[in-house]
Formats: structure tokens, C-alpha cells, sequence
């Protein structure tokens, strides 16, 4: 079962956080919204407040097989000197085809400025965001499962992006199902 470590900071994107964690919730995925800030209540892009489960710093990435990245203008706080354990786990683990990571919007900009996108893989991100970060990896698509990396490129894809990992980590039928449930 996928244990993902959503990263929560002031500023992130409201949908960009909340859908993806309610449909993955919705499927049976074991997600935890662990806080980079000192403490475990944020406040979202548009003013909505929320409580995470962790702070960062007292939490252990090594127990999750997956990483998530909202966007939006907090992404720019998953940086060494405020998420260090993040930058680290990251590069330590970029590799490991047993985790993935996955951002959405201006999000896949953080792999880059990691240092932990090779030439092979592709990401997608908001437009523009990929400028001078990571034009070589770029792909200009809503959505890009590449080696363990998944990408969306903004909030209005943060559905499809969701259910596609479902269809990935779950089963394409979940995801089928629980878009007929939800009226997607």
C-alpha cells in the first residue's frame, strides 16, 4: 500500500493539497500532511487553515514510499534551509524505484533545484515554471508518470493527477470507481 508524505507549507495551494489527499484518502492510501513550517497549523494560499499531522523535523520520511509536493507560492519552502531533512531524504533516495515523488504545479521545480533529475526523466509543470530550472526534462502535458516521478502542471488537473495515481498505486477500476462515485 502507497504511504504518501504530503508536504504542507504556508502558501501552498488549497486544491492543489486537498483534492489529491481526499481522493487518495477515498482509495485507501495511507497519507499523512506533515508541516515544513515550525509548527504543525499552515495557512493555505486562500486564507484556509489547516492542521497537519507531523512537523517535519520530528517526522521519518523512510517510512513512506512516496513524497508529494503541492504547489502554489509555498513550494518555494521546500528548501534546504527550511526543509533540510526533505532536500536530503530527496537526494538520498531520487533513485530508489520503490519511491516516488510527485509534485503539481510550480512544485517540480524543487527536483530540480535538488539536483535530482537526470537527463532521462521527464516532468511537467505550471507553465513557465520550468524556465531556466529544468528545460531539458520538461514535457508539456497535463500530466507525466516518468521512471518515480509524477507531474502535474496546475490546480486544474489536480483530479486527474490524483486518480492517476490511483490508477498506478491502486488499480485503474478504483479510480474508475471512485470517479463514478464522485461524478467526475
Amino acid at each position: 500500500m502507497l504511504k504518501v508524505a504530503v508536504m504542507v507549507a504556508n502558501q501552498t495551494e488549497d486544491m492543489e493539497l486537498v483534492v489529491p489527499v481526499d481522493i487518495w484518502r477515498r482509495a485507501g492510501l495511507i497519507v499523512k500532511l506533515i508541516s515544513v513550517e515550525k509548527k504543525k497549523n499552515v495557512i493555505l494560499a486562500h486564507g484556509v487553515k489547516v492542521s497537519c499531522d507531523e512537523i517535519l523535523t520530528k517526522e521519518n520520511l523512510s517510512k513512506y514510499n512516496a513524497v508529494f509536493l503541492p504547489g502554489g507560492a509555498g513550494y518555494t519552502r521546500f528548501n534546504r534551509e527550511i526543509a533540510p531533512k526533505l532536500v536530503t531524504f530527496a537526494q538520498k533516495e531520487h533513485k530508489n524505484p520503490k519511491i516516488t515523488f510527485m509534485a503539481l504545479c510550480a512544485a517540480p521545480a524543487c527536483f530540480a533545484e535538488w539536483g535530482i533529475l537526470d537527463a532521462s526523466v521527464k516532468v511537467t509543470s505550471y507553465p513557465g515554471a520550468e524556465e531556466g530550472k529544468f528545460e531539458k526534462n520538461y514535457v508539456k502535458e497535463d500530466i507525466v508518470i516518468s521512471k518515480n516521478f509524477i507531474t502535474a502542471a496546475g490546480p486544474g488537473v489536480a483530479s486527474e493527477f490524483a486518480f492517476k495515481v490511483v490508477e498506478k498505486f491502486v488499480s485503474p477500476t478504483k479510480a474508475k470507481d471512485l470517479k463514478k462515485i464522485m461524478l467526475f
